[in-house]
This record gives structure tokens, sequence and C-alpha cells, in this order.
């Protein structure tokens, strides 16, 4: 049994009650969440407490790759599109996977339909597959009746994700494998060459440069600083789950929001999702409130999730849903001001999809920004630690030259 934190909110929250947290045993996630929902619950975050739990879960052969979900949702919104049935579209999907994994996955999503699950159930089964505000999406499908445009939803949202992370990495590569090289360079030679004018110049009588000595002892703390902080990194990364507590979330999804460039990106990104999943709950039949609810499952930033649900009690007793929306912060000033605007034209499910579509083209301006500034910044780093090593090499060599009276 592996010990899990859970927050949850319940099926039936109309009333707006505060989310519930707690620790409890489970043989695994899945059953976890699974008991949750028998009790009228839904889990909002389940994570192991134990560090070699969550570790043994990241690295679990059963955790399906990135490309793998990419591949499901690809082809599930193409068979859904085209009125396919779920459990049919699961099964052309089983037989048309490229490899066994995808297969298997299918295989394991099938299953669970079988057994009478939703959709949203048993995408969640499977670690891996869909990360919660996915999942959130498929919900609020099934709830509305419009489950084939959620996973549409859910497959733009990969595609939105593994396009921003393309540009990234092609914007940096050059720059990063630069600065790679660069601090291999820069190790080297102030952990080799530049010892090796240290000796010389003591076997001449003379004395180092504050330059030169400054460098030999910023390359000895390099030496081991750098695998240790190499190590930290990748541990802090795998155990993320366990550090990471709501609590500690909140305060860091927070300072995110007021951090400039990379806050203005997380509010347009999770204003986009918060009007995706309204207009979806309002055309499929659903109230506005209720919009709300799944709303607060969709942001991935607990910040915005704490202003959604203020905004959701606010409305709830009479007042104006753009006014609020603005005044909470739920989403920027333009993009309620559209919300209004379709709300006053009798269309409000059209003037969130205008406001969401507004919130990714703002999105895609801010992430261009963000690597229009990180590219420059990631070269006059490396430039400026190769010219400071350069030049505590030629304050060691003119030292050396005037010691041996060249």
């Amino acid at each position: 049994m592996t010990a899990y934190a859970y927050t949850a909110v319940g099926l039936g929250n109309a009333s707006g009650t505060a989310p519930v947290s707690g620790t409890r045993e489970a043989s695994d996630e899945r059953a976890l969440r699974s008991a949750l929902r028998d009790e009228g619950m839904i889990a909002i975050e389940v994570r192991p407490v134990r560090a070699m739990d969550a570790l043994r879960s990241r690295v679990s052969k059963e955790r399906v790759r990135a490309k793998d979900g990419a591949w499901f949702f690809s082809t599930m919104a193409l068979l859904l599109e085209n009125s396919v049935p779920v459990d049919e579209a699961v099964r052309s999907a089983e037989e048309a996977a490229p490899h066994e994994r995808a297969s298997a996955l299918c295989a394991r999503v099938r299953s669970s339909l079988r057994k009478g699950e939703a959709l949203s159930d048993a995408v969640e089964g499977v670690p891996g597959l869909a990360r919660p505000q996915h999942v959130a999406l498929l919900r609020s499908g099934e709830s509305s009746g419009r489950l084939s445009y959620a996973v549409g939803l859910v497959d733009a949202s990969i595609d939105r994700a593994a396009s921003i992370r393309r540009t990234l990495m092609g914007r940096l590569t050059y720059p990063a494998l630069l600065l790679v090289a660069s601090i291999g360079a820069v190790w080297y030679l102030a952990a080799v060459v530049v010892p090796s004018f240290a000796e010389t110049l003591t076997e001449l009588g003379g004395s180092l440069p504050w330059q030169t000595t400054l460098t030999l002892r910023l390359a000895g703390v390099l030496a081991w600083l750098a695998p240790a902080l190499a190590g930290l990194v990748v541990l802090m990364v795998l155990l993320r789950g366990v550090l990471l507590t709501p609590s500690r979330r909140k305060r860091l999804d927070g300072l995110t929001l007021r951090v400039p460039v990379m806050g203005p990106l997380v509010w347009y990104s999770n204003a986009a999702l918060v009007t995706d999943i309204l207009a979806t709950m309002i055309e499929g039949g659903s109230d506005l409130l209720d919009g709300l609810t799944q709303a607060h499952e969709v942001v991935t930033n607990r910040e915005i999730g704490a202003r959604l649900a203020t905004a959701r009690g606010r409305v709830r007793e009479g007042a104006e849903a753009g006014a609020v929306l603005a005044e909470s912060g739920v989403m920027p000033a333009m993009a309620s001001t559209i919300v209004r605007a379709g709300l006053a034209g009798g269309d409000l499910p059209g003037g969130l999809r205008r406001a969401s579509k507004f919130c990714l083209v703002r999105q895609e301006a801010i992430g261009e920004r963000l690597l229009t500034l990180l590219e420059p910044a990631v070269l006059v780093v490396m430039a400026s630690a190769v010219g400071w090593v350069a030049y505590s090499l030629v304050a060691g060599m003119l030292a050396i030259t005037n010691a041996g009276g060249l």
C-alpha cells in the first residue's frame, strides 16, 4: 500500500463548499480516485507522500509517454468527430496503434469502458495519459453532451503545448549547446590551464593577480558544485509531487503571476482554459455556476483557482458574471470585456469563444517575447563567462612575464 495526499471536491459542489484535503493509503492512484468517487468526491490532486513512492511512480513502466498520449487524443478526436461511438473509437485506435505500447494503453482504456466507466475516468486510470485539466475537460464534455468537442479541445491543448516546446527547443538549442560547450571550456581552462599558470608563476617567485586568484577559487567550487546541482535538479524534478505540497504550490503559483512576462503567460493560458470550459458547459445546456465549478478543476494555477472560487460565490449571489470575472482577476481586462459584450448581446458562449481565442493569441505573442528575451540572455551569460576567464588568463600571463623579466 502507498500513502497518498489528496485534495478533492464534492460531486454536487453547487453549494461552493471548500475542497477537502487529507492523507489515505491505497494500492495505487487509480484506486484512491475510485474510492473518493464512491464517497461522492472528485479528486483534484493525488500525490504520493513518501519520496520513494513518488520516485517509483515517475519511473514506472506503466506510465504513458507524452507522445503516446498525444497520439491517443489525436486519433480519438478524429474518430469521434466522424460520429464513431466511444468504445468503437478506442477499439479502432487499438487496432491502428503504431506500436505495442500504444496498443496496450488503448486496451486499458477499453477495458475500463467495458466496466461501465466514463471515458474521463478510464483515461484518468492510465497514469500519464492525461493531465488533470484534460480529464476535467473530458468530464465537462460528458456532462454537456459534447464529448467529441471536449476531446478536440484536449487534442488542441496538447498540440499547442507541443508546438511551444518545439519552438522553444528550436530557438534555444544553438545557444544552449554554446552555453554547455562554454561551461565545459571555462571549467577546463579554470581547473587545468589557470592552475598551470599559477604553478609557473609561483616557481618564478611572483604572485597571482586577484583576477586569476578569483578564477581559481571559482573553479575549485565549480568542480564539485556543478555535478551536485545537476543531481539535485534531477531529484527535485522527479520528486516534485512530494516537495510541492498544496500550500507551497499555492504560494509558488501566486509568485509566478507576479513575475514579468512569465506571469501574463500563465494568466492568459489559464483564462483560455476557463473560457473554453465555460462555453462548452453552457452550449451543452448547463448553467454558468456548473461551468464555473468545472472550470475550477481545469485551471493549473492555484491562485487563479482561488480567484475563480471567489467569482463563483459572487455569481451565485447574483452579481453580473462579466464584471465579476474581471474584478476577481480570473482573466485579463480585455478578455472579460469580450465576455461582457457577448453577455450583453445574448450570445455568452460566442463571447466566451472569442475571449478564449483572444487569450490564445496573446499567449502566443507573450511566448514569442519570452523566447526573444531568453536567447540573447543565454548568449550574454556565455560571452561574459568566457570573457572573464580569458581576462584572468591574460592577467596571469602578464604577471608571469613581469616576474620572469621578459
